[in-house]
């Protein structure tokens, strides 16, 4: 779960080199949470965005990431990447390089049948 301190270091570590400073960061996240009413996920998916794009960096969004900003359901969303998808192939795009489907990776379990020395 994020909090606040934890947006705000994670957009340090990633945009700190380009003059982003938490002094910056606070009354963003401020402003989201008492007039716009947005959840941490939110904001932070949306700041993560709009650094990426202002700095030409490049992040990785989940459907959950973009659910968050946009409001959308995940059956709404998954509807608008297949439209998206069809329209860039009809462009002549390829549009794995704009959506990328991932399957979750299965956790790897280890059983320490005499403990750990």
């Amino acid at each position: 779960m994020l909090d606040r301190e934890m947006i705000i270091n994670n957009l340090l570590a990633n945009y700190g080199k380009y003059g982003v400073t938490k002094t910056e960061l606070e009354p963003i996240i401020d402003d989201g949470i008492q007039n716009y009413d947005l959840s941490l996920e939110a904001i932070y998916s949306g700041l993560r965005m709009s650094l990426a794009s202002a700095f030409n960096e490049h992040e990785y969004f989940s459907l959950d990431d973009v659910m968050a900003i946009t409001g959308e359901s995940r059956e709404e969303l998954l509807q608008r990447i297949e439209q998206c998808r069809q329209e860039l192939i009809e462009a002549g795009e390829n549009p794995d390089e704009y959506f990328k489907p991932i399957e979750p990776q299965r956790a790897a379990v280890y059983y320490f049948p005499n403990g750990l020395h």
